[in-house]
Formats: structure tokens, C-alpha cells, sequence
């Protein structure tokens, strides 16, 4: 079934916000100075972490290591859509850290060289179970909210047609139903990572929601949102049209898992056994990118990572042996690696 869905479009000149002048002082010291001074050492940097915050940036160069979002941003950028065994990780390291994967970067490298005046090109993530696609989805969001982007994120489309805890007759097609508290969820958590944007974006027509009600031309979108009910929306009709190619300046990233593919066998994980025959055809064309288990690189990377976070507490998950049974018995998927490290 379809799960994770994120629809970037981009306005206008690109927005650069976000990126900094890194200047390093260099420090020329007298020949003179006293022994008495102690000049500290510079502590080297963990080769499994980056200092370059900025996706846009990141190249085959980072493959394999983490770089870290700074917890000010997370709030703004997920104000849903990060796995709920990542948001514990972050409360306990006090630090929300990303690996940077090759395909997050295969991603980004179709995500740059898109053409914008062409219709939105679908992106499909797959893999097994743990493998990181949602995580490799989140990369793709914070890459597009650095650029500059409208990011329309949708963590799980499954939640949407199970246990709703309110269903209304739509007052626009009878034959639909509205969702107002899950509509209301989404379109703050909308405003919230677009808020900064939102106040630039004009209506190019007057919109008329009802007797009442109507929003002019020229009107800031952030004002229109303020004006629109949840229960005008009808969230799942109105999701198969965001993933339809039928628009242009943007571009179109899910991935598929099998929460709500019923009658699946366990293993299964590619588009066209998730998604069935009417599934596979509505988003056809799409480009696959498989999201893999960790590569070795990748593997030694978060294993560095949780010992450098102290999350490896037994004695022996520190031995070449202990690494190795870790290995073992998570065949270097990284949700059961965590999972594994979370009860040593």
C-alpha cells in the first residue's frame, strides 16, 4: 500500500535559506609565546559524521555518515512525519542525526536535475521491512524545505481509511466522506513547515467556499488556509490526485510498505505486489528507487555511531565478537539493528 508521500513543488526563483559561510580563522602564533600557554588540541572528527547540514551539499563523499539537524529546525521541518522509534532516539541522544545513503543521494541527484517546465516526474521508494525508506523520505523533505519548497507530506496515507475516528457526509460529492479532525491535523502540520512561504504565495482567482465565505484574488495563501473548513476536504479523493502527473514545477516521491496490503505474503516488498494491478496503474510511470539493507560502510557507520552515543552499554557489544553478532543477527537492517542495540 502506498505509505509515505511527499509532493514538492517549487515556486519561483529558488530560495537559498539555510546556507552558511563557513570561515575557518587561522591562527598565527608568535614564535615568542611563553611554554606557559596550553593551546588545546583539536579533537578529529568521527569519520562516521559530517559537519555539512545542508542535503543539497551532501555528495558520494558522505556516503555512510551522519550529519545532524539542529532540534530548532526538526520542529519546524517534521512537525510530522519522522518514525516514532526515531523521535525516542532523539529524546535520548538529544541530537536528531541522519545517515546520509546512496538512495537518499540517488534521490536528490533526480530531485536537482529535474526539469520543471515538464509534468511531475513519481518517485517510488521500496525495499524490505526496516530498510529505511521512511527515513530516506524524510532526507528527501528536509533537502526540499532547505530549497525552498512547498512540501505538501502526507507520513501515512494508511491512517487515513483506518480507525477514523470521524466521518462526515461530504456537502460537495454525496457520495464521498469528509475526515475534519484528520483534514484539521494535516493542514497544521502543512502550515507549519510551508508558514515561511505560504505568506509569499498569492490566489491567481477568487475562490468562493459558500454563501458566506470567499477569498479574493491576490490573497496570501497563509490567509486562505486560516479560511478553509476541514470539512471541505476530502483527504483520500484529493491524495489520488496529488500523486496524478497531470501538473508541472515539482515533483512526486512515495514509498510502499505492506501496512494495509492485506492478504500479502510477509516478504513481499515490491511496487507491483504492494500495490496490485489498480494501484500499479494509477501511479505508473514512476521510477523505482530500492532502498537496500545498510551496505557494510553503512553497517560500521551506525555501529560507530551508537557507541560514540553510549546507546552500546554491554561490554561485549564492544568486541570485535559482539560486532559481529550484531551483524549476524540483524543481517544489516537497520531497523532491526536498532531494535537489537535498544536492549543492549
Amino acid at each position: 500500500m502506498l505509505r509515505g508521500l511527499s509532493s514538492a513543488v517549487r515556486r519561483g526563483p529558488k530560495l537559498y535559506a539555510g546556507r552558511f559561510l563557513h570561515i575557518t580563522a587561522r591562527i598565527c602564533l608568535n614564535a615568542t609565546v611563553t611554554q606557559d600557554v596550553q593551546i588545546p588540541e583539536e579533537k578529529p572528527r568521527a569519520i562516521f559524521r559530517t559537519s555539512e547540514r545542508d542535503p543539497a551539499n551532501h555528495t558520494e563523499q558522505h556516503d555512510g555518515q551522519h550529519y545532524s539537524i539542529p532540534l530548532e529546525e526538526v520542529k519546524v521541518v517534521f512537525p510530522h512525519g519522522l518514525p516514532r522509534r526515531f523521535k525516542q532516539q532523539i529524546g535520548t541522544f538529544r541530537e536528531a542525526c541522519l545517515m546520509v545513503r546512496k538512495p537518499a543521494l540517488e534521490l536528490l541527484g533526480y530531485l536537482k536535475s529535474t526539469n520543471f517546465a515538464q509534468p511531475a516526474i513519481r518517485y517510488v521508494l521500496y525495499g524490505e521491512r526496516g530498510t529505511g525508506k521512511t527515513m530516506t523520505l524524510c532526507y528527501a523533505v528536509h533537502y526540499c524545505v532547505k530549497q525552498g519548497w512547498v512540501v505538501l507530506h502526507i507520513p501515512d496515507a494508511h491512517l487515513l481509511v483506518k480507525n477514523c475516528k470521524e466521518l462526515l457526509k461530504s456537502s460537495y460529492k454525496k457520495e464521498r466522506f469528509d475526515q475534519p479532525l484528520e483534514a484539521s491535523s494535516w493542514l497544521k502540520n502543512f502550515k507549519t513547515s510551508n508558514e515561511h512561504l505560504l505568506r509569499e504565495i498569492k490566489t491567481q482567482q477568487k475562490y468562493v467556499w459558500n454563501k458566506w465565505d470567499s477569498t479574493e484574488e491576490g490573497t496570501p495563501l497563509s490567509e486562505m488556509l486560516e479560511q478553509i473548513s476541514p470539512e471541505e476536504l476530502a483527504l483520500v479523493h484529493n491524495l489520488r490526485k496529488m500523486v496524478m502527473n497531470d501538473w508541472s514545477g515539482g515533483a512526486i516521491v512515495t514509498t510502499v510498505c505492506q501496512t494495509g496490503s492485506v492478504y500479502k505474503p510477509y516478504a513481499a516488498y515490491l511496487p507491483h505486489e504492494l500495490l496490485g494491478s489498480e494501484g500499479f496503474s494509477t501511479l505508473e510511470p514512476f521510477l523505482p528507487i530500492q532502498v537496500a539493507k545498510y551496505t557494510e560502510k553503512e553497517f560500521e557507520s551506525c555501529y560507530q555511531y551508537y557507541l560514540d552515543s553510549k546507546w552500546l552499554q554491554h561490554e561485549k557489544a564492544r568486541t570485535p565478537d559482539g560486532r559481529a553478532e550484531l551483524l549476524y543477527l540483524s543481517d544489516a537492517n537497520p531497523g532491526r539493528l536498532e531494535r537489537l542495540a535498544a536492549m543492549l
